[in-house]
């Protein structure tokens, strides 16, 4: 199973995203990938563009959350048919912290920058889980609550053997300082893996801002990498797992 997360600014280099798409390797054997910030094109969703690129077996759905300065800014998931066959996928919006949740600076920066509307994409099948997440770029607290929507959404449905969460965290700030162990320790506790825990950038300024978790109900193996296309202010970063199948050593 490979999965892509790519925030595309929305779509301002569309063409280059689309050749990325076209002519780069590891998007050839792409089953699922999870866009932020996918606008529309010349009354085109990005989505729709890029599920071509990627050849006649992909399938989309785009959301938007809102609107950013006069257009569509949204998510998107795309996967390959035969990998993943879900049903109607659903956007699920991502709440606010209450004023009690958040230390008193923080609630003076929310008020200051409004926080923008986020959402989260839900795709099920009987075998695996989708969320495609894009949090907000405001607060810590108001971060891991957006977050931990995700998470009790999970909890609220049927439990199915894989489940992957994949999107753009906004986790700004030094790597090494750990401002981000709350968001960790959430995704810990509801039993998902980092499975881009390795990589250290995946924006053109150094930050790590994104991220690909599971949980899956078998052993598995995997490993994650990023690769440098300058269609975007984010990397494109790739996660790729190997299920172990029952008696399989």
């Amino acid at each position: 199973m490979r999965i892509c997360t790519w925030n595309i600014q929305l779509g301002r280099r569309l063409d280059a995203v689309l050749r990325a798409v076209r002519t780069h390797p590891d998007f050839a054997r792409l089953d699922l990938f999870a866009v932020q910030e996918a606008s529309i094109h010349d009354g085109r969703e990005d989505a729709a563009a890029i599920a071509e690129a990627l050849g006649p077996e992909y399938r989309h759905f785009q959301a938007t959350a809102q609107m950013l300065r006069g257009r569509d800014q949204g998510n998107a998931l795309i996967w390959r048919r035969g990998a993943f066959e879900p049903s109607e996928p659903q956007a699920i919006a991502l709440s606010r912290s209450a004023q009690g949740q958040v230390t008193r600076a923080e609630m003076t920066l929310l008020r200051a920058i409004p926080p923008q509307r986020r959402i989260a994409i839900r795709a099920e099948s009987p075998a695996m889980s989708v969320y495609v997440v894009h949090l907000d770029v405001i607060g810590f607290t108001h971060k891991l609550e957006q977050f931990e929507a995700v998470i009790r959404d999970m909890a609220a449905r049927p439990q199915v053997p894989l489940t992957l969460v994949a999107g753009d965290l906004n986790t700004f700030g030094p790597p090494r300082l750990q401002l981000w162990r709350r968001i960790r320790a959430s995704a810990k506790a509801a039993g998902l893996v980092e499975l881009t825990r390795g990589i250290r950038r995946t924006h053109w300024t150094s930050q790590k801002l994104d991220a690909v978790y599971a949980r899956a109900e078998a052993a598995f193996e995997h490993r994650a990498w990023s690769i440098r296309v300058r269609a975007s202010d984010h990397l494109p970063v790739f996660a790729e797992m190997d299920i172990r199948t029952p008696g399989r050593r």
